[in-house]
């Protein structure tokens, strides 16, 4: 088989994964920095007013933000993607 049939075979899955991948990465940025806003937020110290604290705001950590249903389905996305792009790319016959 060309070339151009074996890349036919695995570009909707490797599409799949990538666009699954890239929510996946938007949506757990945005939800890690929604938090860390509204971590700034209940920080603030009342007449200094500015609610940004440096060090202590990041003090517990650098974990994600919870998961929302924008990632739950990002998830599955790029799950289903890799899966199928695995399938597909096992399927392609070999050439040299």
């Amino acid at each position: 088989m060309d070339k151009v049939g074996n890349t036919t075979q695995t570009k909707f899955p490797y599409l799949v994964a990538a666009f699954g991948v890239g929510l996946m990465t938007v949506a757990e940025v945005y939800s890690y920095v929604r938090a860390m806003m509204l971590r700034a937020m209940f920080q603030a110290s009342g007449s200094h007013g500015s609610g940004f604290e440096g060090g202590r705001q990041f003090s517990g950590g650098f974990g994600f933000g919870g998961m929302n249903m924008l990632s739950t389905i990002a998830l599955v996305v790029a799950i289903a993607g890799i899966v199928w792009l695995g399938l597909a790319m096992r399927k392609a016959p070999k050439s040299s």
